[in-house]
């Protein structure tokens, strides 16, 4: 959809529009870019300015200089809520209440213990300016209680469109510690780009948006390192995000939403984008009405370690949607940075279904990845494996009950899933002996000193194990016996 773009470089006059809450003298109709210049005055005198929202696009509003209404006039800004579906909401005015979603169930996040509070009274509880909610609007109340909600909200108040300074919650204890949902609070569009004006203080690379069109999953964007938001880093007006913490032990984090990053951007539709680097693969599920998506890519500066500036961790949705992620030493992510194809050529790839059903899995951004480099999919419980480059679609049938564990990705030729042994890293450190195992498999770990005695045994997990001994400085055989064959390697303790 083109968009009308006006800017405003002396005084708008503006004109006439009937609505039901009252006679406006100026309406920016969806879909229209207005620009308030520096050093300029908008005067909307006595009337309404009325910014009017719509199924698929919203009005953008940037401001620069001065909006006044002359004659006591007032803003008000509509906000579009499909019925049925949950929304991540925020205010673009100051001074707004709860009353403005009266019929509806708001929601606000606890970050401190994971739980969520349900706000309905009293109606005049304010919205913070900067924070997230979760509405949900209805056409029948689940609770048989209220009426049916309208189809959108009407905030009145003074737009915002100075920084937002925000102190994030981070609560060491927390089952969600560091998990703070935000919004935009600009009646225009916001770029989360990493950019210094952000201000970011201890606060992780990635912004989460939940996608009520995909099934009730979160699309993730991290502004270094690309994702799966359709809109890249652009954060619709009004539209509440979540951001994470980099350390979530407790520590003091803050940022500033800032409003040199606002942009006219139709970030409210959701458009195809590419990758922004190269060496990124997008992987889509599909099935029961319900997607997901994950990122598994090579960059050089990241780890195999979750790295705040480059990854996303996989955030589970509410609402029992499916679940495609992938799991390096043991953590899930949405977006998986690793170092290169060379150190980890096999990724695990898990799926949980919603429901027993028939999935697709879609492979996207191959061209990105060079060539040379293979990209295979390994289905472990079906004994599949599938050349993603060839056949970039694969179709499966999965249940609740299957094993979640069921997929590999290659980044080499892959033979079967006995190679994975040798990806398996064995190493010391004082007198720890690590052990970062890629995928699952069934075996145990066993150490034994130089005259052949074992001093230690113990099942292997995936993930990262840390095995301590309290033993004499000296070399040690690890060895990882498993159904899959046994790999063994000399490390020394001291």
């Amino acid at each position: 959809m083109k968009q009308s773009k006006f800017i405003l470089t002396t005084v708008l006059l503006a004109f006439l529009y009937l609505i039901g809450y009252g006679q406006a003298s100026m309406t920016v109709n969806p879909g229209t870019d207005i620009t308030i210049g520096t050093g300029t005055t908008l005067d909307v005198g006595g009337a309404k300015l009325l910014l009017m929202d719509d199924y698929s696009s919203a009005p953008s509003f940037l401001q620069y200089g001065n909006l006044t209404f002359s004659g006591g006039g007032e803003t008000y800004v509509e906000q579009y809520l499909t019925r049925d579906v949950f929304h991540m909401v925020s205010t673009p005015v100051a001074n707004e209440v709860i009353e403005v979603y009266q019929w509806k169930y708001l929601e606000q996040f606890n970050e401190n213990d994971g739980t969520w509070t349900f706000l309905d009274l009293p109606l005049s509880t304010p919205l913070t300016v900067g924070k997230g909610y979760f509405v949900y609007s209805y056409t029948t109340d689940p609770n048989g209680q209220w009426p049916s909600s309208g189809d959108s909200v009407v905030f009145n108040g003074n737009l915002n469109y100075q920084d937002v300074n925000l102190t994030l919650s981070n609560t060491d204890a927390s089952p969600t510690s560091g998990w703070n949902l935000i919004g935009n609070p600009f009646p225009v569009a916001i770029e989360w780009n990493g950019n210094s004006d952000w201000n970011l203080n201890n606060v992780g690379g990635s912004m989460y948006i939940y996608d009520p069109d995909g099934g009730g999953n979160y699309v993730v964007w991290n502004y270094t390192s690309g994702g799966t938001n359709p809109n890249g880093g652009y954060i619709a007006s009004t539209q509440g995000f979540w951001v994470r913490t980099a350390d979530t032990t407790g520590g003091s984090a803050t940022l500033t939403i800032p409003a040199s990053q606002r942009y006219h951007n139709g970030a409210s539709f959701f458009k195809s984008s590419g990758p922004i680097i190269s060496n990124q693969l997008l992987l889509t599920v599909e099935g029961n009405d319900q997607t997901d998506k994950t990122v598994i890519g090579f960059y050089d500066e990241s780890t195999a370690d979750f790295d705040p500036q480059y990854d996303g961790v996989y955030y589970k949705a509410p609402g029992g949607a499916l679940s495609l992620y992938s799991v390096t030493y043991g953590e899930k992510y949405a977006l998986n940075e690793l170092p290169s194809a060379e150190e980890y050529p096999v990724v695990a790839l898990n799926f949980e279904p919603s429901a027993y059903g028939k999935y697709t899995l879609r492979a996207e951004w191959l061209e990105s990845i060079p060539a040379e480099t293979p990209v295979y999919l390994e289905d472990k419980q079906d004994k599949v494996i599938r050349d993603l480059r060839a056949k970039p679609k694969y179709e499966f049938t999965s249940a609740k009950s299957d094993n979640q564990e069921r997929f590999n990705i290659w980044f080499t030729e892959p033979g079967i899933s006995e190679n994975v042994l040798s990806y398996i890293h064995i190493y010391s450190f004082d007198k720890t002996v690590y052990l970062d195992i890629p995928v699952e498999l069934n075996g145990d770990i066993e150490i034994y000193d130089i005259t052949g005695r074992r001093v230690d045994s113990r099942k292997a997990n995936i993930g990262r194990n840390e095995i301590e001994l309290q033993r004499p400085n000296g070399n040690y055989v690890v060895r990882v016996v498993a159904d899959e064959g046994t790999i063994s390697k000399k490390v020394y303790i001291n």
